[in-house]
């Protein structure tokens, strides 16, 4: 296994905001499309026949005079951000997921994860968690970090 080139992603991602920003040598940064709140609590059971998704709510972005762009002004609790981009074309790869470094350096807290073509052109989200004092996130902020792998 290796990492995917920056050059090679186009084939895997679309949906890129800016290529030029985004791009690394081996990763891409993921930018935040919406953000939702927990609202009420999922269901798991061992054979999955009583599982239930948690519910949640839409946040709407808040936009300041003059800003094309809103911000997300997070209070303290756990969240699901969905990023811009899809993940296309993944059967000889699979997908690492982690907090850009500038969502950590702000307190942001999130277990990184990985999927492999059961995620294929449905949105890349990911789970969580805005400290204490909360986190204020701007619309297509780079928010995560997406490795492939080819296997």
């Amino acid at each position: 296994m290796f990492f995917l080139k920056s050059d090679e992603f186009q084939k895997h991602i679309q949906s890129i905001i800016h290529k030029e920003t985004q791009q690394h040598e081996t990763h891409l940064d993921l930018t935040v499309d919406s953000i939702h709140k927990f609202a009420n609590a999922g269901s798991l059971d061992f054979g999955g026949s009583e599982f239930e998704a948690a519910e949640k709510e839409l946040i709407n972005p808040q936009k300041n005079q003059g800003d094309d762009y809103g911000w997300w002004n997070l209070p303290k609790g756990h969240y699901q951000a969905t990023m811009n981009e899809t993940v296309k074309e993944v059967d000889d790869t699979i997908a690492f997921i982690s907090l850009h470094s500038h969502a950590r350096k702000a307190g942001v807290i999130a277990n990184s994860s990985m999927f492999s073509n059961q995620q294929k052109g449905n949105p890349i989200s990911l789970n969580f968690f805005a400290p204490d004092p909360g986190c204020n996130i701007k619309e297509n902020a780079r928010f995560a970090v997406l490795y492939l792998l080819a296997t």
